[in-house]
This record gives structure tokens, sequence and C-alpha cells, in this order.
């Protein structure tokens, strides 16, 4: 039977553990004055704490808005302004970046940089930051009792998109009611891939829309799921061996960047546990889909979609 939870590096983190967390988060996020359609910033590398977040904000009734961490400070400054963001939750090295450029009367909540994410980025671990009034994570979700009324309304993360006239764009959905969410469920569920029991590996930025839902929706369907870093080609094939993973999510570029391993490093790896890998993103050159079927067999899909409307 699959484990439900998350696989950071050599950390593994129960769902059960997860959502003892999301509760008590969401009552943390209640206490600052979270509600209905407030903005809760994360800007956080791929962790758990991400997970954690989003959810505890939306339990709430929040909107998650997740913000690139690659970003300089002035245009985070932007997004935190234009959304009207209650609260950020972010990454400690992150803070000490960006933390002069943060409009006044934010709550902000650090998050110390787990070891897999140390040793993937070479950050160094000198501490939280102790700026003034900032919280840290752990500390916040741990003094608050669990939140455990069910939401009246179910809400997505608010995407910052690219834009077309020079500033990013914030693309907010209407709220669902638990009706129109459980019908969420079930086309994330089709589409995507993301059912009970899967094995799932998450090799793509989460503050992404796509990686952003599907790493969300996979906690809450008890999926067994690897969060990777960063990518890259030859460690996402020994994820897919160690793990024994059965469905995933990518981007045409992953395919391409798999294909260019040597012959010989790409039949190290046992792929033959994969069952349903989907992918959109961009358009995907017939001879990139052809090359992966031919190697991974007929189980690659493609589908079309956008931030403002999903898939």
């Amino acid at each position: 039977m699959t484990q439900a939870g998350v696989q950071l590096g050599e950390r593994f983190v129960p769902q059960a553990e997860i959502m003892r967390r999301v509760a008590k988060g969401a009552s943390g996020l209640r206490a600052l004055g979270v509600g209905r359609e407030d903005r809760v910033a994360v800007m956080l590398r791929n962790d758990v704490a991400y997970i954690e977040a989003s959810l505890a904000a939306r339990i709430v009734g929040g909107l998650p808005v997740p913000i690139n961490w690659h970003l300089k400070p002035e245009e985070v400054a932007y997004i935190l302004a234009d959304s009207g963001a209650k609260v950020l939750i972010i990454h400690s090295d992150l803070l000490r970046e960006i933390h002069a450029s943060i409009p006044a009367g934010l709550h902000v909540i650090e998050v110390r940089v787990p070891e897999f994410l140390r040793e993937a980025y070479g950050v160094t671990d000198p501490g939280p930051t102790r700026l003034a009034g900032v919280e840290e994570w752990d500390a916040f979700v741990e003094r608050h009792a669990p939140w455990s009324t069910p939401p009246d309304v179910e809400t997505s993360s608010m995407i910052y998109t690219s834009g077309t006239t020079g500033r990013p764009k914030g693309v907010r959905r209407e709220s669902a009611t638990p009706e129109q969410y459980q019908e969420n469920v079930r086309v994330v569920g089709t589409i995507l891939g993301v059912l009970p029991g899967i094995r799932t590996v998450i090799p793509a930025p989460m503050y992404h829309s796509a990686p952003n839902t599907f790493s969300i929706f996979a906690v809450q369907q008890g999926a067994f799921i690897v969060i990777m870093p960063k990518f890259d080609a030859e460690e996402l094939l020994a994820v897919i061996d160690k793990y024994r993973v059965t469905h995933f999510q990518a981007v045409p570029t992953m395919f391409v960047r798999l294909l260019k391993l040597p012959e010989e490093v790409r039949r190290k790896y046992d792929v033959s546990s994969l069952q349903y890998v989907i992918h959109a993103a961009a358009p995907c050159p017939p001879e990139v889909k052809k090359a992966m079927i031919e190697w991974w067999g007929p189980i690659i899909w493609e589908y079309y979609g956008s931030t403002e409307m999903g898939a």
C-alpha cells in the first residue's frame, strides 16, 4: 500500500502530519485576520512548507499567492502591493535578500531552509533572520490550536502571469462551492492523473500554475509525493526508479533534456513503474513525443489549458 505523504531528500513527512500542521497554520492565519479572499503570499522553493502554507490559507477562505523566488526585490514588492497580501511566508535566505523592499504593514513569517534545499542550491544556514516582527513558521504553526471548521468556499492559488504590458497580472478565479470543488477534483484526477494512492514526483517549480495545482491536490488525495528541489534529468530517472513513481506531470523541455542523456545513462534506470505522464506548458515537437513513447511506452498524454481556465 502506498504511504501517503511527502519525501524531501532523506526526510519523509506523512500526510497526517502535514494536515495536522495545515489545520494549526490555518488557525494562525485567521488570528492574523486572514479571511475570505484575503491574500497570503508564498515565496518558497519546493518544500513541504509550500503545501502547508497554501492549504492553510485556503482552509480559511484565503488565496495563496505563489511568488517566483527568482524575481528581483522590486518585482516582488510590486506583486505584494498589487495583490494586497496580508501575510508573506518566505524562506529565510530569500527574506534576507528582499526584506528592505517589503511593503509596510505586511506580516512576515519565515521558513528555515531545509537541508535538501541547502544542498541543492548551496545555501548556507545562518539561522533565522531575527528581523523585527518576523515569526518562524514552525513556531507559528505549533502555538495555535487546529482549525476545525470546514471551509464554506473552496479557493485556488492566485497565480501571477508575466503579462503583456510590463507588469505581471494576478489571475483570481471565482471561489468554488463544495459541489463545484468536487467537480474540480474529478477533472484534476481525470486529466492530470492526480488520484488516490498514486506515487508521483514534483520536478518543476511549485510557483508555476500546473505543479502548484498538482502538488496540492496530490497531498489531499493521499498520494506518495517526491518533491525535487529543482529539475535534473538523470536525478528524475533516479527518483522514478528508486520510488517506483507511477504518475507525474512534465513539460516538453524536460523530455528534451531526458533524451539528450547518453544511452548508457538512460539504461541505468528502471522506469517500468510509470503508468501515466501528462504534459502541457508548450507544444511538444512530434519527434520528441515519438521518441519518449518509444522509450517509456504509450503512457504520455498532452493537455491544453491556461492559468485562467485550467485544463
